[in-house]
């Protein structure tokens, strides 16, 4: 019973295990796996390479590698030269202004550098310190003039909505006063035989409007007494419309009662004076009336103007805290950026602008360079073809000159690289007779400005001469040249499979704590063995040049 029982165990613990295996491997996601390269400063060279044979020296033709007036030819015919002297230039003034002005933006970027790391000084974080206390002063004072707006705007508006309430309840004794005198007029004993004697229709008439009167006046009037100071803007202004309208009935009122005293004449009961008189009062409560329309509608434009005024006085009193908060936030945004420390991101892109000022500068310095003629190596000039203020055009020999190396190495380079091959480029020489242990050094004499086509493809002429002669070295050998078109220091490489392409965009991925990021880059100089980087990385940062999913 107990290994029947032992047998079931390790059966159970088998399957548990073999599950676990079976997930491991067919269900738990793979991780991929990186090959990566570290960022570093290196020397990051460009070379270009050919082979040719030996051949004995000849003659080196020099020219410029643009066309323009010459300027000075500072040799003649016999002269001993030193390479990299200086034997003729062209007029360049406007290059020597470009040099110039990027030469000035390259010492610009490099002082804005060194003021970031500096950091702000002590002067400029006080002054900064100071605008951040001024602007807490103009948002305090804005925020006590939304305050005194509110505490007046109370107040004034208050005795004007008393104002109103006063005035209406005085129109009620003058339209009260108004109907009264109606009243009398249209009941006068002395007048009743006569009245309206000629126009019956406008009695009645004036008799109905009188009876709508003290209907609206007691509507009216319940309304406006039950008004107080605490009262409703929307119950104010609805009294006043119902006194408006109460006001023009006892207008209307009035009107038709004048009509009715045309329309009477005298008896004997009523004399010329008794009806001139009725005619008066009514006049004068139709003037009265009228002054009461004019002073309801002043009270009323004074309080609702004051509010609306207030209104757009609060509103601006309101934007402007907005504006003083936010000039705060920015001046204290302003302190903490001068405070702080610089960071990466902006190291990274002042260095980026020191890179491109000083490929600006490089620039300008090679298109200068195309202006002048240098020796390529020592020697002696043989002729001179031109003298200053002639015109020279492109690649035309300006003079000759015979080096103090007796061979020379003629090589085939293609059209893809031509570009990069200036006269007076360092080159090193190895030949198949001696191995590639050894090696010799040369410099580049001569480009040939037009082109040989072999096999269907554009090649270019390049001489090479060999700087010392050595005796062992003979016509005919076979040479291997590698020309240096190219060299940076102390710059930031990394491998050409690092870098990818996206909208024409480049950038590389970025391993840094098992996470993957990417980031853009600014490529330079691409040199034997890597690419240079201008901007997007520091040194140290590790790269992805590979992923295995």
């Amino acid at each position: 019973m107990l290994k029947i029982r032992t047998i079931i165990i390790f059966l159970i613990v088998a399957a548990l295990l073999s599950f676990i295996a079976v997930y491991f491997v067919y269900f738990r996601a793979k991780q991929p796996e990186y090959v990566t390269e570290t960022v570093k400063l290196a020397t990051l060279s460009q070379t270009v390479e050919a082979t040719g044979k030996v051949e004995s020296a000849q003659r080196v033709k020099l020219s410029f590698r643009t066309g323009g007036r010459i300027a000075v030819i500072d040799v003649d015919s016999g002269d001993k030269i030193k390479k990299g002297q200086v034997l003729a230039r062209l007029e360049a003034s406007a290059l020597q202004s470009r040099v110039a002005d990027a030469q000035a933006q390259l010492d610009k970027a490099r002082a804005d550098y060194d003021a970031l790391l500096a950091g702000a000084s002590l002067e400029d974080i006080q002054v900064s310190k100071d605008v951040v206390e001024q602007k807490k002063l103009d948002l305090e004072s804005s925020e006590n003039t939304l305050k005194n707006l509110e505490l007046t705007q109370e107040t004034e508006v208050k005795n004007l909505k008393e104002a109103v309430i006063t005035t209406l309840k005085n129109e009620i004794v003058t339209t009260r006063a108004a109907a009264e005198q109606i009243n009398n007029t249209l009941t006068d004993d002395d007048a009743k035989n006569t009245l309206s004697i000629t126009n019956q229709a406008i009695l009645k008439e004036a008799k109905e409007k009188y009876s709508i009167v003290l209907e609206s006046l007691d509507e009216t009037s319940l309304t406006v007494n039950f008004l107080s100071s605490d009262s409703s803007d929307s119950d104010v202004s609805a009294a006043i419309e119902k006194e408006k309208n109460m006001l023009s009935l006892t207008r209307d009122a009035l009107t038709s009662v004048m009509e009715v005293l045309q329309a009477t004449i005298t008896s004997s009961d009523l004399s010329e004076a008794e009806l001139d008189a009725l005619k008066t009062n009514i006049q004068a409560q139709q003037s009265a009336i009228n002054s009461a329309q004019t002073a309801l509608l002043s009270a009323q434009s004074n309080w609702t103007n004051k509010i609306a005024g207030y209104d757009n006085e609060i509103t601006t009193a309101k934007d402007n805290i907005g504006k003083a908060k936010a000039a705060l936030k920015s001046a204290e945004s302003q302190l903490a950026l001068k405070a702080a420390n610089p960071r990466e991101f902006e190291i990274n892109s002042q260095k980026a602008k020191i890179s491109q000022a000083q490929a600006a500068v490089s620039l300008a310095l090679a298109n200068l360079e195309e202006t002048i003629i240098r020796a390529p190596l020592d020697g002696i000039v043989t002729k001179k073809f031109f003298e200053p203020g002639e015109q020279a055009s492109l690649s035309e020999a300006v003079l000759e000159m015979i080096g103090q190396a007796t061979l020379e190495i003629e090589v085939d380079i293609p059209e893809s690289d031509i570009a990069k091959i200036k006269i007076g480029g360092k080159t090193i020489i190895t030949l198949d007779a001696f191995g590639d242990d050894v090696s010799f050094d040369g410099i580049v004499s001569f480009v040939d400005p037009a082109e040989t086509i072999i096999q269907d493809v554009v090649y270019y002429k390049v001489i090479v001469q060999f700087e010392t002669a050595d005796e062992d070295i003979k016509p005919g050998m076979t040479a291997n040249a590698t020309i240096l078109t190219d060299e940076k220091q102390e710059v930031l490489v990394i491998p050409f499979r690092a870098v990818k392409s996206r909208n024409g965009d480049k950038y590389v991925e970025v391993l840094a704590n098992g996470t993957v990021t990417e980031k853009t880059v600014t490529l330079g100089l691409r040199g034997d063995e890597g690419i240079e980087i201008i901007s997007g990385l520091q040194a140290g940062d590790v790269v992805i040049t590979f992923t295995k999913e």
